[in-house]
């Protein structure tokens, strides 16, 4: 992130300034054709991911084609009355963070909505293919829960951020997730895909199977070619680990902390 307010709230910490630039430059044939290689990499990945999308909407279509949303808002409603059960309205509504827990990487898919409900007392497992309400649902639920006052994490899914995957209200100790994680590991499970009218998913079975073929393949493509950008990028640790001075790097570490406790004990006065 690029600073806002540069030198007045924020800065720059640049660990450029602890490297031999003279050995630097002699590697600088190496370094760039290393760059260029891992560029075209990732750009090949997004190119994959990319394409994985439209799949995916297209898997979410059919779905969405075939589901009872009436159904599906009774279900929503007996959630919201279960959990908010006698909390009113509140003056001061809650606040929102809107955060990721899990990501695409060079180790492969990686999530942490285990580590993100840890805390939580009961955790409600949404189980429902692509296209079957859950993002409407979660959003539903984390409505209700800022209009009676709770602050709520929401979790989104890399691949399409307008879609939920996790929701969190820290004060109540309660989480809902479409994570795999909570299959069986949960307080209670709502099955949207027991709303699907089954006549019409039936004429699609054939394309979302094929879809949802073709979708894991892609997203497998993307995944590997992240994978080896990050191989080549651990290349470049060869021409700069031998040339930084870590001791200087160490003693910027220790006034970064020792400055990052100043700022706590000055809030807190």
């Amino acid at each position: 992130m690029d600073p806002k307010n540069p030198g007045a709230v924020d800065e720059i910490i640049h660990l450029g300034d602890y490297w031999d630039l003279d050995k630097m430059e002699a590697n600088k044939k190496e370094i760039l054709e290393i760059n260029t290689e891992v560029g075209k990499l990732f750009k090949r990945a997004y190119k994959y991911l990319g394409a994985a999308r439209p799949i995916l909407e297209s898997i979410i279509e059919r779905n969405t084609e075939a589901m009872d949303f009436g159904k599906v808002n009774v279900e929503t409603y007996k959630l919201i009355n279960e959990i908010f059960k006698d909390i009113p309205v509140s003056k001061n509504a809650g606040k929102i963070r809107h955060l990721f827990g899990s990501a695409y990487t060079p180790n492969g898919w990686v999530e942490y909505t285990d580590s993100v409900l840890e805390d939580a007392k009961n955790v409600y497992y949404i189980n429902g293919d692509a296209g079957t309400g859950k993002t409407t649902l979660f959003t539903k639920v984390f409505n209700e829960a800022i209009a009676s006052g709770f602050d709520v994490e929401v979790y989104h899914t890399p691949l399409i951020p307008e879609r939920i995957e996790t929701i969190y209200i820290p004060k109540l100790k309660i989480g809902l997730t479409s994570s795999e994680i909570f299959r069986r590991n949960n307080y209670k499970t709502l099955n949207l895909n027991g709303l699907l009218d089954q006549n019409k998913i039936s004429k699609y079975k054939d394309q979302i199977d094929f879809d949802k073929r073709i979708f894991v393949e892609l997203i497998d493509r993307g995944i590997q070619n992240i994978s080896m950008a990050k191989k080549k990028h651990d290349l470049m640790e060869q021409y700069y680990v031998p040339n930084m001075d870590f001791a200087k790097v160490e003693n910027l570490r220790e006034n970064l902390i020792k400055r990052v406790l100043r700022y706590e004990e000055n809030s807190g006065e």
